[in-house]
């Protein structure tokens, strides 16, 4: 009766690996499975289960071996450096190094040279290497030479060893074995054991008719026990969040747009009347692209326009920002920092209203990552042109998409653009973090309008998606946005409101 209680939660395969480690007493796992025809992956599996149970204890022991590279190979007679000093040995104790390495090349003595010095074997005065002592690296080549198929290293050589492993001269390989030992407990239970065991889930006709229900043990039914969650393939949660937000776009008449990761700072910064020596441009912000500059001239007269908007204004009561524009600046190719690159350059194409438009698509800058900043992040612009639209229509397209997208608490504060004027600074609540900035938003300002060469007002604003996603489900970080931990994507839901 002790046997039978003891096994209710024993499979059989484990009983039967238990068995047969009793048998052999001490056995490296990697032989069992061989023994049992069962495929390591399972065997490793029961393995753990029956040392969880305290029937056996499990070691888990790494080998290390080593094997000589092929270019240890070359230096089985003489290492670099026993070459070099063994030809100065030669010259008398002494010889310029360009006659060295027209007798032994330069490959042997560059390597040579540097570990004679390492080994305080030569000094070296105006080119010329001069001997000092030799002492002969028996046990380096020896241990190049048993290495050559597989070896095991001492302890008083690992000095050596390590010094060829650094040198490339030797290479480290692991391997892992597992070594199990029936513990007394698990020696008892397998003593008791039968030779043949059925266990079974349920009981039959056949079963009870027969009288087998004597000799099987009947595996308990574990009524509080929770069926396996199943979770079916879905989106990434941001993924979800995207989507959503397009829909919220869509409802509201907005029409979305694509852009290049790669543009001139033209399009960045200049069409967007955002002077040259801006602290935003600087190398340390930007991400430039090492490439050729653009070809400014194929976007006809917005060059022009831009130039003069920055030198002199291009319109009444506007001075510019009084400095001669550089072209060649205005050329060079950045990755993108914001998406409203996109849309002015759209509105240079688009100069008539009614206009709305909106682009959700990556950025890119040297931000530091913590809990608020990502070097590369999803943006969502969008731009609206009417013949009426005014700052106050602007809010209430804000507040119509924050509701949209499920931003229970938000609130705006007067803030400041280079492109946009007025401007405003959108902060969404987030628990444990507080108020944080989401988006900026303005009217932009005469200047770009008079660069995209338009004469409607135009409302502009740019969101940062991840930062929406962190209001909307209630994270306190984003990079919980990106977890190695799938379960923790699992938990998000992305509501749909």
């Amino acid at each position: 009766m002790v046997v039978i209680v003891q096994l209710l939660d024993i499979p059989p395969t484990a009983i039967k690996i238990l068995k047969t480690i009793a048998k052999l007493r001490k056995e490296a796992a990697s032989k069992l499975p061989e023994v049992l025809s069962i495929p390591q992956s399972t065997l490793m599996s029961y393995l753990e289960f029956l040392k969880q149970k305290n029937l056996i204890k499990v070691e888990r022991r790494v080998r290390k071996f080593y094997r000589t590279t092929d270019e240890g190979k070359e230096y089985l007679e003489s290492l670099p450096e026993e070459k070099v000093i063994k030809y100065l040995m030669s010259r008398g104790g002494e010889a310029p190094i360009k006659e060295i390495v027209k007798d032994l090349g330069e490959r042997i003595v560059n390597i040579g040279l540097s570990w004679c010095r390492k080994r305080k074997w030569i000094v070296i005065s105006k080119e010329v290497a001069k001997a000092i002592k030799y002492e002969e690296l028996k046990r380096h080549r020896e241990l190049l030479s048993t290495c050559l198929n597989e070896c095991e290293a001492k302890k008083e050589d690992m000095k050596i060893i390590n010094e060829l492993l650094e040198r490339g001269l030797l290479k480290e390989f692991e391997t892992i074995e597992y070594w199990i030992e029936i513990t007394p407990r698990g020696i008892s239970l397998a003593s008791e054991l039968p030779e043949e065991l059925k266990v079974i889930s349920k009981l039959s006709v056949d079963t009870i008719a027969t009288g087998l229900w004597k000799s099987i043990i009947l595996k308990p039914y574990n009524v509080e026990a929770e069926p396996p969650r199943i979770y079916p393939g879905r989106k990434h949660p941001l993924a979800e969040f995207i989507e959503m937000v397009r829909d919220v776009m869509y409802s509201l008449g907005f029409e979305e747009i694509e852009d290049d990761y790669v543009i001139p700072e033209l399009w960045n910064f200049d069409a967007l009347f955002q002077a040259q020596d801006h602290p935003a441009r600087d190398i340390h912000d930007t991400l430039a692209v090492k490439s050729k500059e653009a070809y400014l001239k194929a976007y006809g007269d917005v060059v022009e326009r831009i130039r003069v908007a920055h030198e002199s204004g291009g319109i009444k009561d506007s001075k510019g920002w009084r400095y001669e524009w550089s072209y060649e600046k205005a050329s060079k190719l950045i990755l993108r920092s914001q998406t409203t690159a996109a849309t002015i350059r759209y509105l240079t194409k688009h100069r008539e209203p009614p206009v709305r438009v909106f682009i959700i698509d990556k950025v890119f800058r040297r931000d530091p990552l913590d809990a608020t900043h990502l070097p590369d992040f999803y943006q969502m612009d969008g731009i609206i042109m009417e013949r009426d639209f005014n700052f106050r229509k602007l809010l209430g397209v804000l507040e119509q998409i924050g509701k949209g997208i499920g931003i229970e608490k938000l609130k705006f504060k007067p803030g400041y653009f280079p492109f946009t004027e007025p401007s405003v600074e959108g902060y969404a609540y987030i628990k444990g973090v507080g108020w944080i900035e989401v988006f900026g938003a303005g009217m932009f300002r005469p200047e770009v309008l008079y660069i995209a060469g338009v004469k409607h007002p135009v409302g502009a604003w740019g969101m940062g998606i991840e930062r929406l996603a962190m209001a909307v489900l209630g994270l306190n970080d984003i990079r919980l946005l990106y977890p190695y931990d799938i379960s923790i994507l699992r938990k998000m839901i992305i509501p749909r409101w």
